[in-house]
C-alpha cells in the first residue's frame, strides 16, 4: 500500500493538527505503510521534494489560485520520472485537500479516505460555498474517519450513505510525562508568582471565540468567583478576545503567554489546578489528552469529543456547551473541591486516557481502515476474475 496524504497541517506548522498529522503519519509509516506527504504551506515560493523514511515530503506553496496549485501537483505525480501508484489518497481537513479528494481519488484511479477534524464539518456545512465541496468528498470518500460519536451522527443524518468510522485521538504515555525539573519549575514559578491561595486553571491553545474563552471567564465574574481563580492564558490569541481581556484586567487576574510547542508545556500543566475547554463546538483538542494523561482535571464543555473522553467521575466538572447556569455551577464544583479531590479525579483520569486513548491504539484502528478497504479491493478482483 502506498499513500497520498493531503493536508494543510503539518510540522514546522504549529498547533494540535499538525501534531495529530505528524504522530498519525509516522505511526501508520511505522506500521508498514509508505506514506508521501503533501503539504499545502502556507510559506515558500518553490515546489520541493523531501526524501523521508517510509515515503516524501512534498512542500506546496498555495497560490492565491486553489486551482493553479492542485493541477501543479497533478502535473508531479503524473511525471513520468517520479510517477507512483497509489493505492489510497487521504484528506487530512482542510480546505485543499477536502476541495482536491475527489478529483484526485478518480484521475489518480485510488480510494479516497476523508479524516475531518476541527472546523472541517462543524462551521463548514454552515458556508454556502464550502457545503458542497464538503458533500463533494463525503459522497466521494471510501471511508470518512471522525473523532466522536457526535459527529458522526451528525454527518449520517445529513449524508446516510457515507462509510463511517470513529477513531478517536491518542497519546504516547510513555513519551508524554514531566520530569523532576518540569515539576520544580512550575513550583518555582508558583512561589515566584503567589497569588493569595488562587487555583490556577489554565487554558492552552488557539484562544478563539468558538473556543468559548470569554463566555467562561464571563461566567466566572457572574458567578462571583473570580477572586478564587488565577488564568494561565497560552496561545494566540484572537484579536476579539484580547479586546475583552484588557478591558477585564482589573476584575481577572489573568497571566498570558505565548504560544508554546507541546514539549515546552511540561513545566506549566502542573502549575495549573486545572485545564478548561469551554468550547461552544470543538473536536478532540490535543490539550484534553495532554493535560488528562499528566493527571490534570478538566473544566469542560460537554461537546464532541471532550464529552466522550472524560470518565463519569468528571461529570460534575462539565456542562453542555453554551449553557451559562451548568457552566457557573461546573466552576463552583471546581472552586471547592478539596485538593485532595482534585488529587482523585486526576489520577482516575490519568487511568482512563492511558487504558483507552493510547497512541498505539488511535495508530492500529487506522491501519485496519486502510487494510479493510484493500482488502475489499482484492476481494473484487477476485470475483471478476
Amino acid at each position: 500500500m502506498r499513500v497520498l496524504w493531503l493536508t494543510e497541517n503539518y510540522p514546522p506548522r504549529r498547533g494540535g493538527m499538525a501534531q495529530a498529522c505528524d504522530r498519525i503519519v509516522a505511526n501508520l509509516r511505522q506500521g508498514g505503510l509508505t506514506i508521501d506527504v503533501a503539504y499545502f504551506t502556507p510559506g515558500g515560493h518553490s515546489f520541493k521534494t523531501i526524501q523521508q523514511q517510509s515515503g516524501r515530503l512534498l512542500l506546496l506553496p498555495v497560490s492565491d489560485s486553489p486551482g493553479h496549485t492542485l493541477n501543479c501537483l497533478y502535473n508531479y505525480l503524473c511525471d513520468p520520472a517520479t510517477r507512483v501508484e497509489y493505492t489510497h489518497i487521504v484528506a487530512f481537513g482542510g480546505y485543499m485537500p477536502i476541495l482536491a479528494l475527489p478529483v484526485f481519488k478518480n484521475w489518480l484511479k485510488a480510494s479516497a479516505i476523508l479524516m475531518l477534524r476541527g472546523n472541517d464539518f462543524d462551521l463548514g456545512i454552515f458556508m454556502p460555498q464550502r457545503r458542497a465541496m464538503l458533500a463533494d468528498a463525503l459522497s466521494a470518500a471510501t471511508t470518512v474517519c471522525v473523532l466522536s460519536e457526535e459527529l458522526k451522527q451528525k454527518i449520517s443524518l445529513l449524508f446516510p450513505k457515507t462509510k463511517l468510522k470513529v477513531i478517536a485521538n491518542g497519546i504516547d504515555c510513555a513519551d508524554w510525562h514531566c520530569e523532576d525539573c518540569d515539576y520544580q519549575a512550575a513550583e518555582t514559578w508558583r512561589k515566584q508568582n503567589a497569588a493569595d491561595n488562587r487555583l490556577n486553571i489554565g487554558i492552552i491553545g488557539q484562544l478563539k471565540e468558538k473556543k468559548g474563552v470569554i463566555f467562561f471567564l464571563e461566567n466566572v465574574i457572574r458567578a462571583n468567583l473570580h477572586e478564587k481563580f488565577r488564568f494561565l492564558l497560552i496561545g494566540d490569541v484572537e484579536p476579539q478576545v484580547q479586546d475583552w481581556l484588557t478591558a477585564k484586567a482589573e476584575t481577572l487576574s489573568i497571566v498570558q503567554l505565548p504560544f508554546l510547542d507541546r514539549f515546552e508545556l511540561l513545566s506549566w500543566y502542573p502549575t495549573c489546578d486545572y485545564i478548561a475547554l469551554p468550547s461552544h463546538y470543538d473536536g478532540m483538542p490535543n490539550v484534553l489528552l495532554e493535560a488528562g494523561a499528566l493527571g490534570t482535571p478538566i473544566i469542560a464543555a460537554r461537546v464532541g469529543g471532550i464529552h466522550e473522553v472524560l470518565p463519569d467521575e468528571q461529570y460534575q466538572l462539565t456542562f453542555h456547551p453554551g449553557n451559562a447556569d451548568a457552566c457557573r455551577e461546573a466552576i463552583w464544583q471546581a472552586a471547592n473541591l478539596s485538593e485532595k479531590e482534585r488529587q482523585k479525579i486526576g489520577a482516575g483520569l490519568k487511568k482512563h486516557i492511558e487504558k483507552h486513548f493510547s497512541a498505539n491504539r488511535e495508530a492500529t484502528k487506522y491501519l485496519k481502515v486502510f487494510e479493510d478497504i484493500d482488502r475489499k479491493k482484492t476481494s473484487k478482483k477476485g470475483k471478476r476474475i
